[in-house]
């Protein structure tokens, strides 16, 4: 979130500024007489710019309390994952607010909403989808909403949790938000001023949360509240701070911390609550034009599993289930139509992450399911089209930059690389998730200045072991590194050596460029002492490659386009004699066709360790041009 956004709060956009203002207790409902004296902004509605940074400040406050709500996590599986699972479903919802300017705070909400869907992630993070979603559609068409309609929204939203659960409990969040949206409604009635009246039902969120603790028995028994519930309050908490102009730094502000989380009320889980429930968190979204309603889909997961969730936005159903045979999940439900995405995380991992955090740049050119999969935290870079600035894999897709480069009269395009506070935020966000050490694999510095910020940000966590490493690379030649390094953390071994395993292959390992056009391989700049042979090709077309320094040389030329595939192959049996063990990627900027027969091609023909292959990120794509592709290669023995 911007600076700006953050400390300029609902109520310094609306008349009346405090006049004094004192310390807040450590309870919102504690002495709330004497507070609403001293500080007493005036809010009168709800519009779409309030609407949206009052959201990017609760889901700010959320991410910080990743930690927290993970370690207190013991309802309905004990897998420690339930801050995680808020952050990054809330992740998605902040990532589509950004660039929002409208007005209009049902359209704001419909943003938030559908961005949730596809960003859900877990019970929670299912849950909190479901009531924005229900949230949004509940506002109608409204361009401004006060508290009698935001609280008929709240009361519908809530009402939903316990509709889409199939076995709903009380003590969880279902409860918080139904009496949070009953006090809503009361006080709605008595306040038409939003300050007073968010501050009331905050104070009864709070109230609520603590009672969860008695509701349910494993709660009770591990000495905590609910995790779900309290990621729920906390993203109001947010919303209040912003409010009062209290918000905290933003995420990207560059002080990075390594210790341990906050104090807490609450003691420590206990492991083995929950054991009944399904071993896999099994989330599948399936497409259909004629969707099944949610009894049908229901009939069709009937005995597969429990805590079944279902999320419909037009003709996308997203599932969510706890299941011991997740195959059978995703095969039933292909049945009903075509499976968009599907993610399976074993619950019985209980807190095993990664011992080492790694970090790299999107220039990568990582698959997003891979990463997701493997923990990974990837920094975007920046895509810099006319006056405008996207973040690479985030605002910008290789797919929307092929539009704005067909497009006539295109603005000219560049890249930049992120700042060293985009890195420290995922850093931190990293090691709050129980790493223990940094290591950072980024695209060789001669290509970019990327290398020396994400250095500059790993080194100043003091008291936390860091590696830097040069891949000498770009693209898959960076992500193949990445792959190696997370197989050797996941068997143990310690961050020093990973280091000097992955300086060790990355000698042995190359990416080979194909290019369909000259005209963006000469405009980047970056091709080195290749310049000159690539602008003399006169119809040919180049190959291209990584020489011993980090700079793009020459490789081969051939004439026309059918005789690239063949003579990258060739090349690549030339890198690949002797070799036992390597792993091998394609990338592409819309080639498609290309890159499957590639990939065709290269199971056939070679037994990888691991093949990656998807669109290569808009950052890249900037300087390779329509048509382009890689094919990486890494040798390990």
């Amino acid at each position: 979130m911007h600076p700006r956004d953050v400390t300029r709060g609902l109520a310094r956009a609306s008349a009346g500024k405090p006049s004094g203002r004192r310390r807040l207790p450590e309870h919102p409902e504690q002495d709330r007489h004497d507070y609403r004296r001293a500080t007493r902004p005036r809010i009168a509605y709800l519009d779409g710019q309030r609407l949206r940074r009052a959201l990017l400040a609760g889901i700010e406050h959320v991410s910080r309390q990743r930690a927290e709500l993970d370690r207190i996590n013991v309802f309905p599986v004990p897998d420690g994952d339930t801050g995680t699972n808020l952050a990054l479903t809330l992740t998605s919802v902040a990532e589509a607010l950004h660039p929002v300017d409208s007005r209009s705070v049902s359209e704001v909400a419909g943003v938030a909403a559908e961005a949730s869907v596809m960003g859900a992630r877990g019970n929670s993070g299912m849950l909190i989808s479901n009531f924005l979603l229900v949230f949004a559609r509940s506002l109608g068409r409204r361009i401004r909403a006060g508290t009698s309609e935001i609280a008929e929204a709240l009361t519908a939203a809530a009402a939903s949790l316990h509709q889409v659960l199939e076995s709903p409990r009380e003590g969880t969040i279902i409860t918080v938000a139904r009496e949070m949206a009953a006090e809503a409604n009361r006080r709605a009635r008595l306040r038409p001023d939003l300050y007073p009246w968010l501050r009331d039902v905050q104070a009864c969120a709070w109230r609520s949360l603590r009672r969860t603790r008695e509701l349910l028995p494993a709660l009770r028994e591990a000495g905590v509240v609910d995790a779900g519930a309290k990621g729920f309050v906390a993203l109001f908490d947010g919303v209040l701070h912003y409010v009062e102009g209290r918000a905290e730094a933003p995420l990207d502000a560059p002080r990075p911390t390594a210790g341990p989380a906050l104090p807490s009320l609450y003691v420590a889980r206990e492991a083995g609550v929950g054991a009944d429930e399904g071993r896999y968190c099994t989330q599948v979204a399936v497409r259909a034009p004629e969707l099944h309603a949610d009894s049908e889909i229901r009939a069709v997961l009937a005995g597969l599993g429990t805590s079944t969730i279902i999320l419909r936005a037009g003709a996308l159903a997203k599932v969510h289930i706890h299941a011991n045979d997740p195959e059978r999940v995703v095969m039933a439900l292909a049945g009903l139509g075509e499976i968009v995405s599907e993610r399976v995380e074993d619950t019985m991992l209980v807190g095993a992450g990664r011992h080492v955090a790694v970090i790299t740049d999107s220039s990568a050119d990582l698959p997003h399911d891979w990463v997701e999969r493997h923990g990974v935290s990837v920094v975007p870079l920046q895509v810099i089209v006319g006056d405008e600035t996207y973040r690479d894999g985030v605002d910008l897709d290789a797919d929307k930059l092929l539009e704005i480069l067909t497009a006539p009269g295109a603005p000219p395009l560049k890249t930049s690389l992120p700042s060293p506070s985009a890195f420290e935020s995922r850093c931190r966000e990293a090691l709050a998730r129980g790493g223990e050490g940094l290591l950072g694999v980024f695209v060789s510095s001669v290509l970019s200045g990327t290398y020396s910020s994400g250095v500059a940000a790993i080194r100043r966590f003091e008291g936390v072991p860091a590696e830097a490493v040069d891949s000498r690379s770009a693209s898959l030649g960076v992500g193949l590194l990445i792959a190696r390094a997370v197989e050797l953390l996941d068997d143990g071994m310690e961050l020093a050596e990973v280091a000097g395993e992955l300086r060790r292959i990355c000698h042995r390992s190359n990416v080979f460029l194909a290019v369909d056009t000259l005209e963006y391989v000469l405009r980047s700049g970056r091709v080195g002492r290749a310049k000159a042979w690539v602008g003399g090709l006169l119809g040919y077309k180049p190959i291209l490659t990584i020489g011993d320094d980090g700079r793009i040389v020459p490789a081969a030329k051939v004439r026309g386009r059918e005789a690239l595939a063949p003579r990258v192959l060739s090349l690549l049996d030339a890198a690949l004699a002797g070799a036992n063990r390597y792993r091998l990627g394609v990338a592409h900027f819309a080639a498609p066709d290309v890159a499957r027969q590639l990939v065709a091609e290269i199971e056939a023909r070679y037994t990888p360790v691991e093949i990656l292959s998807g669109p290569t990120t808009a950052a890249l794509a900037v300087h390779m041009g329509p048509g382009a592709w890689t094919v990486a290669y890494q040798v390990e023995d």
